[in-house]
């Protein structure tokens, strides 16, 4: 959730994530990632102060959109396999960490 812009990303299951405006729920954006062939729910978090999205994905992939764009900043490769459900961000002194 960002609290400053009203807004929260979620894992729509289908495409991606998806960009929603607080009390109406509107999408504002879609990040989208592979097409899932399993619809299991992963995590998604806002990332380098709520300029970029940074989720889960079932190909073992973390993914890392520009907020703004939705243009994909970079692929992360964990595993050749299997999902990457959960992950979390940090902000240490000019050093963004994903785990």
């Amino acid at each position: 959730m960002d609290h400053e812009r009203k807004e929260f990303v979620i894992d729509n299951v289908d495409k991606g994530f998806s960009l929603h405006r607080f009390g109406c729920s509107e999408i504002i954006r879609n990040y989208e990632t592979v097409k899932p062939a399993r619809k299991f729910a992963k995590q998604v978090a806002f990332a380098e102060y709520g300029k970029a999205v940074v989720g889960g994905g079932e190909n073992g992939t973390v993914y890392v959109f520009d907020r703004e764009s939705g243009a994909i900043l970079a692929r992360l490769n964990h595993s050749k396999c299997g999902m990457v459900q959960t992950i979390a961000v940090s902000h240490l002194s000019r050093i963004l960490l994903l785990s």
